[in-house]
């Protein structure tokens, strides 16, 4: 098994000695994070691929949010609990379960 490809390196803006990564997950052909089991003991993140190629800035921003909102909540002895819907930006995401990770899609606005 060859070594994970990493794509980004995320790191908080207050403390940049939290890091995550993007890798590329060839054996499943997703994007998944690294370092947020490590830093908050909570699920890795897991990106369809064609999604996160065509959206790479919108994901990198995401990330950046969950990962400084996850820290607030450690500095605040708060406990952090992934929400299954959320907005950044103004674009709604989704995050479901997907065995040991949580799928992270863009929440697509119904048509009528």
């Amino acid at each position: 098994m060859s070594e994970p490809k990493t794509l980004l390196r995320i790191h908080n803006s207050k403390d940049p000695t939290q890091m995550v990564e993007v890798v590329w997950d060839e054996e499943n052909s997703f994007f998944v994070t690294k370092g947020l089991r490590d830093l908050f003991h909570i699920k890795e993140i897991r990106i369809r691929s064609d999604d996160f190629l065509s959206r790479i800035e919108e994901y990198a921003r995401v990330i950046g949010w969950l990962l400084e909102t996850m820290s607030q909540a450690e500095d605040l002895h708060l406990p952090f609990g992934y929400e299954s819907h959320f907005t950044v930006g103004g674009k709604e995401y989704d995050l479901t379960d997907d065995g040991d990770y949580k799928l992270l899609t863009p929440k697509i606005p119904e048509r009528l």
